[in-house]
């Protein structure tokens, strides 16, 4: 941006001193700088028109109360601009021809995070009349309206050929250029282009003035602007490599990664981006003291930022982690969109040396370091309203947005508990956005063993039916305190689902409850918190719930479903026996082939 600052400063100090008129506003003044930009790329003249200034004088004159760049929908081709200073119309077109620096004239393509579209319109060859208007902004400042005749920017279209004919001197425009009939150069009130002769009143020569003195005096003012204009933009060049080579030595830039973010975030839009230095001092240093946990990502750290005077949980990806830098800009990208209870909060980010993530702080940590490492003792009631929160998360994701928001791991580790042990899902890094009518998207394979549907193995596909999965996996965990897959010594591991079926089979399911719990729960809910873990797992994907029907069972809205007494090998190849409202018909099993009639 500063450097097509510096090149539309050139420009500008260039034409001002070149035409002694160029702070004015008058058609010939836009004409001179439009035609000066179109003579460089070899095209043709435009000639002002009294229609077309007519429709750019009414949408300005619309525009005055905020003066906002938003474009009329009209006939013509557009450009605009504003400021809040007195922005001329010539420095208005100079601002747009400066960026024919992001233009690519081989490829014809701009470049990424630039702006063209107003220079391509300024050049567009088929464009053969003009008509600007500028007024004065309620708000102070000022807005600049130019519209063309046919418009430009047509997709897949040049704006002028390679290698275009420099236009012939009979055409070309300079300072004494008659490009107008001599009556379009009045004031801008005037606004008669098209008349053919000057009024009597109105001299050829005004203030004695011949061609020749005024051509003597256009050549001096030509030679300073050829000087004075390459000055400038050389002494701003220089001006931008200093502070460039400034900022890779305070940044160390070697270290940087490169993030592929979107201008909503440059633009403060959403999270606070934090500096380097900012979270060092919140963590202490990233000090091992201030150390919440360590994973294959990276460690998490806790910091008080002094400014918001909060705790804050700072997650520093690890050069090793298989999270890289794609991963962390979607985690910053589908986060920073959720507004739910049970979602964890993402509070600002930064990549100047790290990938980091700045999170709302969760005093009670995550759901496994009290299920499986002795943190606390979980009461059922907690238990419970932990499984109600995180399917009250995962319905927001997948129903209740713009888009559905596929979360492809879900786990205990990622079930954060605030201060009052409320669920709130976390680390969105495997996240996909897809549309409601998709409900899934082929991938490759993502997500952590044990939590994973089986589909995602064979056909690497997520899906709403996935992320039910590894919900129903977590809240068999949270029923029973045992992990998704148990190794005991040299035995093969145990899944802690088809222990569950197994008991669920037999009508023992107290058998698999955590003993931890002594036997002080409720039954019914109990029960229905194993039930609904195991239709969630269920290994065929069209027979299992949605977040909906399994949050209506756990609320005790909806009926129980029925279940087969053995657990069903997924079949891949056979069409899946059809579903009804609160259980199967059929089953496919190991050996036996089950049939439950519906209640």
């Amino acid at each position: 941006m500063l450097v097509k600052f510096l090149l539309s400063l050139g420009y500008v100090l260039g034409l001002a001193l070149i035409h002694p008129n160029y702070a004015q506003n008058s058609p010939q003044d836009y004409l001179n700088a439009h035609n000066a930009a179109r003579a460089k790329v070899g095209v043709r003249n435009l000639t002002w028109n009294d229609t077309v200034a007519s429709y750019a004088q009414n949408y300005a004159n619309q525009r005055t109360v905020d003066c906002r760049l938003v474009h009329s929908e009209g006939p013509y081709g557009e450009n605009l601009a504003n400021s809040i200073d007195n922005l001329s119309g010539v420095e208005a077109v100079g601002l747009w021809v400066s960026e024919k620096a992001d233009y690519d004239t081989i490829n014809n393509t701009c470049s990424v995070g630039g702006v063209c579209l107003n220079y391509t319109q300024v050049v567009w060859q088929y464009s053969e009349h003009l008509g600007c208007a500028r007024v004065r902004c309620d708000t102070g400042g000022s807005f600049i309206c130019c519209n063309y005749d046919p418009p430009g920017n047509y997709i897949f279209s040049r704006p002028f050929k390679i290698n275009q004919a420099a236009p012939t001197p009979e055409t070309a425009v300079t300072p004494s250029s008659t490009s107008l009939p001599p009556s379009t150069v009045p004031t801008p009130e005037a606004l008669t282009p098209n008349s053919t002769s000057l009024p009597p009143s109105i001299s050829r020569y005004p203030g004695g003035v011949t061609p020749n003195s005024k051509n003597r005096r256009q050549k001096v003012r030509l030679v300073a602007g050829l000087i004075a204009g390459p000055s400038a933009l050389i002494v701003g060049l220089s001006i931008v490599w200093l502070v460039l080579r400034w900022k890779r030595k305070r940044n160390d830039t070697d270290s940087k990664f490169d993030v592929p973010f979107g201008n909503e975030f440059e633009n403060g839009m959403g999270p606070k981006k934090f500096s380097y230095n900012e979270l060092a001092n919140a963590t202490n240093n990233f000090g091992e003291k201030n150390k919440l946990g360590e994973g294959g990502f990276g460690a998490v750290y806790k910091g008080f930022l002094r400014d918001l005077n909060t705790f804050v949980a700072v997650k520093k990806v690890s050069r090793k982690s298989k999270q890289g830098s794609k991963e962390y800009a979607t985690e910053v990208k589908i986060i920073s969109r959720l507004r739910h209870k049970n979602t964890v909060k993402l509070m600002g980010w930064c990549h100047e040396k790290e990938l980091i993530l700045v999170y709302e702080f969760m005093p009670n940590g995550s759901l496994d370091f009290h299920l499986f490492k002795g943190k606390s003792l979980l009461t059922w009631d907690v238990r419970y309203k932990i499984v109600q929160g995180l399917a009250s998360a995962l319905l927001y994701l997948h129903e209740e947005g713009d888009q559905c928001v596929l979360h492809r791991d879900i786990k205990s580790s990622n079930v954060m508990l605030d201060s009052e042990f409320n669920a709130k899902l976390g680390d969105f890094g495997l996240a996909r956005l897809v549309d409601h009518a998709k409900g899934s998207q082929t991938t490759a394979l993502a997500g952590t063993i044990g939590y994973m549907a089986p589909e995602c193995f064979t056909a690497s596909k997520a899906s709403k039916e996935s992320d039910v999965f590894s919900f129903g996996i977590v809240a068999l965990e949270i029923a029973c305190g045992r992990r998704s897959i148990e190794q005991r010594d040299e035995e093969a591991p145990i899944s802690l689902v088809a222990r569950v079926w197994e008991s669920y089979g037999k009508k023992r399911l107290a058998d698999v409850v955590d003993k931890k719990l002594c036997m002080n729960f409720n039954q019914d809910q109990m029960e229905s918190l194993m039930i609904v873990g195991l239709w969630c797992a269920h290994p065929d994907r069209n027979l299992r719930p949605s977040i909906r029907q399994a949050m209506q069972v756990l609320n005790f809205e909806s009926q129980l479903p029925i279940l087969p007494c053995k657990m069903p090998v997924p079949n891949y190849d056979v069409p899946t026996a059809p579903a009804t409202k609160f259980g199967y018909m059929k089953y496919k099993t190991d050996q036996i082939t089950c049939i439950k009639q519906l209640a």
